[in-house]
C-alpha cells in the first residue's frame, strides 16, 4: 500500500523540522533568518544518524 512510503523515520522527522524551519523563517529578525537553514541540516544529521544505528543495531 505504502511502498513509496518506506522510510518511516524521515516521514517521523520531517513534519516537526519543516514547521520549525517554516517558524524560523517567519519570525527571526532579518539579520538571523539564515539561520533557519540551522534546522534542515540538523534534520539530515539526525536522520542519518538514526539510520546508522537502526541499521547497526538491525546487524
Amino acid at each position: 500500500m505504502f511502498k513509496d512510503f518506506k522510510n518511516k523515520r524521515y516521514w517521523i522527522l520531517m513534519p516537526p523540522f519543516l514547521i520549525t524551519s517554516i517558524i524560523l523563517a517567519i519570525y527571526l529578525p532579518p539579520k538571523l533568518k539564515p539561520l533557519a537553514l540551522l534546522s534542515v541540516i540538523v534534520f539530515w544529521i539526525v536522520y542519518y544518524v538514526w539510520n546508522y544505528f537502526g541499521k547497526k543495531k538491525s546487524r
